[in-house]
């Protein structure tokens, strides 16, 4: 796969290299031709991710005299946040080349968890299973807890280098073909802790940290305008090529964990290489308010498919428990300002 990479990596610096002259030569005859030839665009979304929810608890609460076992999986929630879409585009003739960027940084969360055996002397029992590590509790004073640490984050980026190719054109309406190379990085911090309060516990750090992964990009746009109005829809499909380092570390310790007394320590890591399908979707309407100023709405949606998380992470369950989904999908709705000259 490294070699894979270096090639990559090279087919990148011919392509910015080209573009750069492509710019460079555009700039000089566009003082002539009088066109509007560049794009600069600024999308600030709204984003809502789904999926990719590390299934990170399971509650068992076990009735023995019925060998009853009610079990619940719980798995982590993406906050929505704000994130950065925007590029810069120069058209020459039926040709156009330019770079597209995402940024997104946000917060994964679960509510606190805490639970006892409230039976009071029979033998039911509760059980809280995380990364292959039990905390038991069979009696009130028990009480087990487990919460999610607030650094736990997740950070996402893509820049795409592309050309683009008019296929058909009306008057008032396209069909345009993209092919580029896309970098991109996935980087996912997960941190909790678990036990039973003022007795023990394990202190669990997770991570994904990915180097910078890049692979061929191709896509479909389409537009037509009516009036000062105009319409996009975008399809597109790249894959990604990598290496990401997966570590787990797990301290245990004895009292509560505002005041921890550390008496174990493991870590598991793991290097490997990945191969990420990214498929992505765009609507956007833009109006144009003056010669060089639209502003607009739009939606997109990009899908990324079976991204790896740590070892040790998921709780050892059988298949029909396990409810940890490692695809992941960005939603936004965005605004749109484009200015033209």
């Amino acid at each position: 796969m490294r070699k894979y990479t270096h090639y990559w990596e090279m087919l990148d610096m011919a392509v910015i290299a080209i573009l750069l002259l492509v710019f460079v030569l555009g700039v000089g005859n566009s003082a002539h031709a009088g066109e509007e030839k560049w794009t600069i665009r600024f999308e600030p979304t709204y984003m809502q991710v789904y999926g990719h929810d590390q299934h990170v608890l399971n509650i068992h609460e076990i009735d023995i005299d019925s060998d009853r076992n009610y079990k619940t999986a719980l798995t982590l929630e993406t906050e929505p946040s704000l994130s950065g879409n925007g590029g810069f585009r120069y058209a020459m003739g039926k040709w156009a080349f330019g770079i597209d960027f995402f940024l997104l940084s946000t917060l994964q969360d679960l509510d606190k968890t805490s639970a006892a055996d409230d039976s009071s002397g029979t033998n039911d029992e509760v059980i809280y299973e995380v990364a292959g590590r039990e905390y038991k509790s069979s009696g009130p004073n028990e009480v087990l807890y487990f919460h999610i640490r607030p650094d736990t984050a997740l950070q996402v980026w893509t820049a795409d280098i592309y050309g683009m190719r008019t296929l058909a054109e009306g008057s008032n309406s396209g069909i345009h073909l993209q092919m580029g190379l896309r970098n991109a990085d996935f980087d996912n911090d997960y941190r909790a802790v678990v036990g039973i309060e003022n007795v023990a516990g394990t202190r669990l750090d997770a991570h994904s940290n990915y180097d910078r992964m890049m692979g061929p990009l191709v896509g479909l746009a389409a537009d037509f305008r009516v009036g000062k109005s105009y319409f996009k829809g975008y399809i597109g499909q790249s894959l990604v090529f990598g290496d990401v380092e997966l570590t787990s570390e797990f301290n245990g310790f004895t009292g509560s964990f505002s005041a921890p007394s550390y008496i174990s320590y493991e870590k598991f890591s793991r290097k490997r290489e990945v191969a990420i399908p990214i498929t992505e979707f765009h609507l956007k309407w833009t109006y144009r308010l003056t010669k060089p100023l639209s502003l607009g709405l739009g939606a997109n949606t990009s899908v990324w498919w079976d991204v790896p998380v740590p070892p040790g992470v998921i709780p050892n369950e059988d298949g029909a428990e396990s409810l940890h989904e490692n695809t992941i999908v960005f939603f936004g709705l965005y605004a749109a300002v484009k200015l033209t000259f």
